[in-house]
């Protein structure tokens, strides 16, 4: 009996500890000092990307709903959509401008990948900021703000996105990077397991085959914006990351607007 309830403690601590790398990966989020993190935690952490996206467009959603009472349309999401950005600490949007900036200098590979690492900005960056920043912010003045389901799992898709383009590709960048850590070397159980939370929320939210849709597409999507990064650039880095969950959750979020709402 003993050993069985330090085998549970074991289990949940281990959990817990890999849920809070997951946050400090993807958000800014105040989190508990961890010791003793190995590098399987951290590999293993993507269990959870999907879980911290949905308590993010949770999140998301509550302002929506609450600043609606009060504030016009637009000025409800644009304050939403900056604080969520902020938790974020716009991390995400970061890896696309870099990633544009890098796709549109047309330059090899290498002197792409030190493009992308430049901590300037050049126009293709700003462009593609701008219009994915401003693409949001239209759709999410159009979805009704009790909507739940459509608030919320486009976070969750976009981070399960972020697990499937993992281990889809390899790092540009050799061991280097949060390539190095993460590309071809999630386990392929664990993507299953990260899949588990948007599969139960749309069980929860949708059980529909729109919900199915949004799911299919938004992983089709995945792979495609992963196959065409990791052909240019030979591999996936973190800002490549970073923007495919920009393109995803943009595209989540038109996707369910067009089959949930407009319809």
């Amino acid at each position: 009996m003993d050993n069985r309830v330090q085998m549970v403690r074991a289990f949940l601590m281990s959990g817990t500890k890999r849920l809070v790398l997951a946050v400090q990966f993807l958000t800014i989020l105040p989190t508990p000092q961890l010791k003793g993190v190995s590098l399987e935690d951290m590999k293993r952490s993507v269990i959870f990307f999907p879980l911290v996206g949905t308590l993010l467009g949770t999140v998301l959603w509550i302002m929506e709903a609450e600043l609606g009472k009060v504030l016009p349309r637009l000025a409800c999401s644009s304050i939403s959509l900056a604080v969520y950005s902020l938790f974020t600490g716009a991390l995400h949007w970061d890896g696309l401008m870099d990633t544009a900036d890098a796709l549109g200098s047309r330059k090899p590979k290498d002197q792409a990948l030190e493009i992308m690492k430049d901590s300037r900005v050049g126009a293709m960056g700003v462009a593609s900021g701008i219009m994915v920043y401003v693409g949001k912010l239209s759709i999410l003045m159009t979805i009704p703000s009790d909507a739940f389901k459509v608030f919320v799992l486009a976070p969750t898709l976009s981070r399960f996105g972020m697990v499937l383009a993992m281990t889809l590709a390899p790092s540009a960048r050799g061991p280097n990077g949060l390539g190095g850590i993460f590309a071809k070397q999630i386990r392929i159980r664990d993507v299953f397991v990260a899949a588990t939370t948007p599969t139960l929320l749309i069980i929860i939210v949708h059980p529909t085959g729109s919900g199915i849709l949004v799911f299919l597409g938004s992983v089709g999507m995945a792979v495609l914006a992963t196959r065409l990064l990791s052909r240019r650039f030979e591999g996936m880095t973190g800002d490549t990351y970073g923007a495919v969950n920009e393109i995803l959750e943009w595209f989540g979020w038109v996707l369910a607007f067009i089959l949930w709402i407009h319809r």
